[in-house]
């Protein structure tokens, strides 16, 4: 189970990984197509719109999603200390002894770090604003 919980963070990680990239990409190409507009209205909105859906999932990906890979590395060490602490459950001797001590006090360690950046990124996503011109589109269309 430890591997199958290990895999699954790794796998996270590098999804999130790859996001960002290819998020940088599209703010390359954004930019790229801002230069290519040459005054046209119409490529210009459309060149707006990509960069609106680039800003919003900036947002997740350079607030939120560094807590959340963090809380999942949190979360890794726990299983990772609480299943050494199983392990050596059934030994017995000093350095047995020393060796549940360490691993205790490293799933306590790891709980508390993956409630404190669970909490903060739900913080963050409950009280950072997000980039939305809905508002500005409902305003246009009313005008018309």
């Amino acid at each position: 189970m430890l591997v199958a919980v290990t895999i699954a963070v790794l796998a996270f990680v590098a999804y999130r990984r790859r996001e960002s990239k290819a998020l940088a990409c599209d703010a390359a190409l954004a930019r790229d197509l801002r230069a290519a507009v040459d005054g046209d209205a119409v490529r210009l909105a459309a060149v707006e719109e990509f960069e609106t859906a680039i800003y919003q999932r900036l947002f997740y990906a350079s607030v939120v999603g560094p807590k959340v890979r963090s809380a999942a590395f949190a979360l890794l060490g726990l299983a990772l200390s609480l299943g050494l602490a199983v392990t050596l459950a059934p030994l017995d001797g000093f350095t047995a002894a020393t060796a549940k001590a360490v691993a205790a006090v490293l799933a306590v360690v790891f709980g508390l770090a993956a409630l404190g950046f669970t909490g903060w990124a739900v913080y963050h996503l409950v009280s950072t604003p997000r980039v939305s011109f809905a508002e500005s589109y409902a305003d246009e269309e009313d005008d018309d």
